[in-house]
């Protein structure tokens, strides 16, 4: 099977937060090779004999509430990256299992205090607290409490299904654990946060990958703040995406497929990934 209509390059489209950019000395360019999208594409290059374009859509602190927000509002992001895209990674989900201090609700109000001399307080004393939060509550808070992200991934990953129309290969990596001093050197919850992120990927067509199986033997490199991974980490989760993705661009396993109501409705692809509907159209934006 061709990996994609046309002659031109694979396009690749990463929906990431900060750990696709950043790495144990801090933030990187894009086109900086050791970071992993850029990994996956040269893993991609070498396997198939083609042009790879990477464009990398990420953030620090980036939660799945932010990333289903663009995914569903934002008409670039919608139709000039995602429909055209014709393999997904989502690598999102880190900052979601975190470990919770600070409630999530009073740290996003703390930008707009006024005046500044008010809010720069405010922040040292969140920063401060947080750690000492952490162990207060034994870890167990997340950001993003685990239904509401159940919630907010499914709504994400069908979106992507839908703007794809059944075409793109797709790739869930898992999330990152956080043990450092600012969280209070704790992540009690973050196996099940794993597995259960990784479920989901299962039941939306998306291939998956832990990927701190991968990581988690460069420990020593991690930078200060025990999330951000060192080059050797970057290209262990590069390899590790690109032979997820792999048997699904060469046929030998099923893309993500239509989105589950297209699927309900008897809509169907043929073996060119073509169906009878006029194709992408993007879900209604949430409020």
């Amino acid at each position: 099977m061709s990996t994609a209509p046309g002659p031109g390059p694979l396009s690749v489209a990463v929906l990431g937060d900060s750990t696709a950019f950043i790495d144990d000395t801090g933030p990187q360019l894009p086109t900086a090779a050791h970071l992993y999208p850029n990994v996956l594409a040269r893993q991609l290059e070498d396997a198939l004999g083609r042009p790879v374009a990477v464009t990398v859509c990420a953030r620090p602190g980036q939660t799945v509430r932010d990333a289903a927000r663009a995914v569903l509002k934002d008409q670039h992001l919608q139709f000039d990256v995602l429909a055209k895209a014709d393999a997904v990674v989502v690598g999102l989900g880190s900052f979601d299992h975190a470990p919770a201090g600070v409630p999530a609700a009073l740290e996003a109000t703390l930008p707009y205090l006024w005046p500044a001399p008010v809010r720069r307080r405010a922040r040292a004393w969140s920063r401060a607290a947080y750690p000492q939060l952490v162990r207060l509550t034994g870890a167990r808070l997340r950001r993003t409490p685990a239904t509401e992200f159940v919630r907010l991934f499914s709504q994400l990953l069908e979106q992507v299904r839908g703007l794809t129309w059944g075409r793109a290969a797709g790739v869930v990596l898992g999330p990152t654990s956080h043990r450092s001093a600012y969280y209070g050197h704790r992540h009690p919850r973050f196996a099940d946060a794993e597995a259960q992120q990784l479920a989901l990927a299962r039941a939306h067509g998306f291939a998956g990958v832990a990927v701190w199986e991968h990581v988690v033997a460069h420990l020593d490199g991690l930078n200060v703040d025990g999330i951000h991974w060192p080059p050797a980490a970057h290209a262990a989760v590069g390899r590790a995406a690109a032979e997820a993705l792999l048997p699904q661009l060469l046929g030998a396993a099923p893309r993500i497929g239509l989105p589950h109501a297209a699927e309900a409705a008897g809509i169907t692809l043929d073996g060119t990934g073509r169906t009878d509907d006029a194709g992408p159209v993007a879900a209604r934006p949430a409020d």
